[in-house]
């Protein structure tokens, strides 16, 4: 079977010319041959489409690659069918089988797998049937099959690179059946034969944050940045580094170390720079993540990695925030980051913009709309020094309001309780200690602050207070929405 794709002639009679008896033979030779020419040349152009479509999914053409395969399918199924029992089909079976699996056909891949096991002369052909069909039932959902049938194949596997692949499916098999230490066993020997096949280190990456494996997981993901990646691969590490966000953004950290220098292209690098950033912020480490930021728009100002590295930088700007000014200087920087093309399809823009619009329009309209660009400042843009700034600010433009009181409330919950004067605030505002005195002096009597201390309700109950608020405050967000809709219209 292996190695039998050759042409084979039978040997010419140099005693003597051609005799009567002798034209039979000649004739059947000279069909013989003709007819393995026929298969030889089919087989050979199988082959070379098979090898063309493997480099092109190799450097990330995936449509491209999977179409020549298919052609390659064809040629060699037309050979299978033409010559079932010759020494062709088991060439072609393997070559369908090979193609199927490279498709991602599973199911396919593992009826061809069959055929090829009953084309088997030796075992060294069973054990490679055997590695091809082990991962394709890996993928149909059979992993305790795939395992029995990978460990054949593996019990007599000479060649590297299928011993690689069976080791990598046999790992993924037995990570499916709870077997953690089996399968990172098999995982680092497939990545011992073959250190830069990204394929099997992602696998592990994936099964050490199943597992919590800690600075490995860190290390496997710093090894796949210094590859030489396609960039369906890239886009894979990427996925997979997204996950420590909710595992561990230390780890996370230690695992990007290495992206200024990685050979990702720029616009990933822009982008992993951007989550390394997002990885550090949420360590708590701040001057670091902004750091991160800034170097991800050098790396590709134009990338959707830029876009979201200067929205990172914007909302790291809205935590201190104080004042409406410094609003306004924060939507200056959100205009001009919407003019980046990337920005134009990002959603987080977007909502971005229209709740800076809506948030404007509120504090243009005055009165109440103070109360709904604090809620927003708040509770969507995560400003909460802004916000309890603007609960202030309603309280002192309408100190006789009957919500006067609520927003008191609302910025006594945003005051730290051992708030006082500090030499560097930009703006003097009532301690925790002074709102509490004032509500308490001004406003004793407001249900809600009688909610809060268990007294009788005043003149008009909590419920009926709340009630008629939402009712105007309902009107004001549906005027914020239709300046929001005027805005994008005049815009496009």
């Amino acid at each position: 079977m292996v190695g039998e794709s050759g042409l084979r002639t039978a040997p010419a009679d140099r005693t003597c010319g051609p005799t009567r008896t002798a034209l039979p033979v000649i004739l059947i030779v000279a069909v013989t041959t003709a007819t393995a020419c026929v298969y030889f040349n089919a087989y050979y152009n199988a082959n070379r489409l098979f090898d063309q479509g493997r480099r092109e999914i190799e450097r990330g053409r995936e449509s491209s690659g999977r179409m020549t395969l298919g052609t390659s399918i064809e040629k060699a199924e037309r050979i299978v069918e033409g010559k079932p029992d010759s020494r062709w089909a088991d060439d072609a079976l393997r070559l369908i089988v090979q193609a199927r699996l490279l498709r991602e056909e599973w199911a396919e891949a593992a009826e061809a797998s069959e055929s090829l096991l009953r084309h088997a002369r030796s075992r060294e052909d069973s054990v490679e049937a055997a590695g091809y069909r082990g991962t394709a039932e890996l993928h149909l959902g059979h992993p305790a099959f795939a395992d029995s049938l990978l460990t054949l194949a593996l019990s007599d596997e000479d060649d590297g690179d299928r011993r690689t692949a069976a080791l990598l499916a046999r790992g993924q098999a037995r990570a499916q059946l709870g077997r953690p230490e089996a399968a990172d066993s098999d995982l680092r020997a497939a990545i011992a034969l073959r250190p830069g096949w990204a394929r099997a280190r992602l696998a592990r990456v994936g099964l050490l944050l199943d597992i919590g494996g800690g600075s490995e997981t860190a290390n496997e993901i710093a090894a796949l940045l210094e590859l030489e990646l396609n960039e369906r691969e890239q886009l894979e590490v990427m996925q997979t580094a997204e996950r420590l966000r909710e595992a561990d953004p230390q780890i996370g950290v230690e695992a990007l170390r290495t992206v200024e220098s990685s050979r990702f292209s720029r616009a990933n690098r822009a982008a992993l720079m951007q989550l390394r950033g997002d990885l550090r912020v949420a360590a708590g480490d701040l001057e670091p993540g902004r750091d991160d930021f800034r170097l991800a728009t050098e790396i590709d100002p134009s990338s959707a990695g830029a876009v979201d590295a200067r929205l990172a930088l914007l909302r790291l700007g809205l935590r201190v925030a104080v004042t409406a000014e410094d609003l306004n200087q924060l939507q200056a920087e959100l205009n001009r980051i919407q003019r980046v093309p990337a920005a134009r399809v990002s959603a987080d823009v977007r909502d971005l913009v229209a709740t800076f619009i809506r948030v404007e329009y509120w504090l243009g309209a005055g009165d109440l709309g103070y109360l709904l660009a604090a809620e927003t400042a708040r509770d969507r843009l995560e400003a909460p020094a802004l916000a309890r700034h603007l609960f202030l600010r309603f309280v002192e433009e309408q100190s006789e309001s009957l919500w006067a009181p609520k927003a008191i409330l609302a910025a006594l919950a945003l005051t730290p309780v051992d708030s006082g004067r500090d030499e560097n605030d930009t703006v003097e505002e009532p301690s925790a200690e002074e709102l509490r005195r004032r509500l308490l002096e001004d406003y004793g009597d407001s249900s809600y602050v009688q909610a809060l201390l268990g007294g009788p309700a005043g003149r008009f109950t909590f419920e009926e207070l709340e009630l008629g608020l939402r009712r105007q405050l309902n009107r004001l967000k549906t005027l914020a929405d239709e300046e929001v809709r005027a805005r994008q219209t005049r815009r496009r």
